[in-house]
């Protein structure tokens, strides 16, 4: 007899990943490691799987996305909260790694979401620098804001040590960023599209090669949702609010920001885009905001006509 569809949804931890599927008919158990990733693709192995649904947990779900891409299951890394609202929904308010295995089976069998294409193994190694780039910068903000506040002698020299070394690492991983991408024909072609753009550095450029690979690839409108700067409608009724952005890549999206606020001063056309809608009356956020999603969708249309930029006040 052939098998009934299944739709398997696996609750990440640290050291274990715990299995659900639906129709009911798999409960599973196995490390978060190697061997525990056989047992998991023996278990699928001549199973008619739809759809694989991991929860993002911190990094601990990527080796075991990779896994089940490089089996050929077509998986999704879900959003922890999209996947605690559905659970809500179903009125699925207790909270454990078997119920919340369960709710992802059930959430990749009713939502069906799209599957992202799977990284380059270049754009993977890409995504690793500029992320621990990201750790490294943060660290160095964190003890930088903790200069002033110190005032013994030992500390502020444990300070200066400390900032001096994170300054040397993240110079460190930038030289290794730049030779990542020029050692690799596809990005260096698509990262001098993306620096031709007045406003975009070589830090955006690396973050939207790394973090947003779909660039170039989707409509506007799906572009802009994905990097989270399409607006949203709330409405109800007669009543009509304000427009929001929701959802979306928080990292892209931040790049995304400090690109549109140097694009305001230096950028031809974005700067008239900008100086219209606040001669309209748009308060500063909302120009800041249409200016980040007007940068990404002429980035995008560049990628997709493999074309640089050209200055059109549009």
């Amino acid at each position: 007899m052939p098998e009934n569809p299944m739709y398997v949804g696996i609750d990440v931890a640290k050291a274990t990943l715990e299995i659900a599927s639906r129709p009911e008919g798999l409960r599973l158990s196995v490390p978060n490691a190697g061997e525990g990733y056989g047992q998991l693709l023996a278990a699928l192995k001549g199973r008619d799987v739809k759809l694989v649904v991991l929860e993002a947990t911190g990094g601990y779900e990527r080796a075991a996305a990779a896994e089940l891409v490089c089996a050929g299951y077509k998986t999704v890394v879900a959003n922890p909260r999209q996947i605690r609202d559905f659970a809500r929904a179903l009125g699925e308010l207790a909270k454990t790694d078997r119920i919340d295995a369960a709710v992802l089976a059930r959430f990749a069998e009713l939502v069906k979401p799209e599957p992202r294409p799977r990284r380059s193994e270049e754009a993977d190694t890409l995504a690793q620098l500029v992320t621990r780039r990201q750790q490294l910068v943060a660290l160095l903000t964190q003890e930088t804001n903790r200069m002033p506040q110190a005032r013994q002698k030992a500390v502020k020299k444990s300070l200066k040590l400390m900032t001096r070394a994170l300054a040397k690492q993240i110079a460190e991983l930038e030289r290794l960023i730049a030779a990542h991408i020029e050692s690799d024909e596809a990005l260096r072609q698509k990262n001098a599209i993306l620096r031709s753009a007045p406003g975009v550095g070589p830090k955006t450029s690396a973050m939207l090669l790394s973090h947003l690979p779909e660039l170039g690839s989707l409509n506007r409108q799906q572009i802009a949702a994905l990097a989270g700067v399409a607006p949203w409608d709330v409405k109800s009724g007669t009543w009509s609010g304000r427009s929001r952005i929701w959802g979306g890549r928080a990292e892209v999206r931040a790049v995304l920001y400090m690109a549109a606020l140097t694009a305001m001063r230096c950028n031809e056309t974005i700067r008239a885009f900008a100086e219209r809608l606040t001669a309209a009356g748009k308060a500063y956020k909302v120009v800041a905001t249409a200016c980040m999603r007007k940068i990404l969708v002429i980035l995008n249309t560049m990628l997709r006509n493999n074309t640089k930029w050209q200055n059109k006040n549009s």
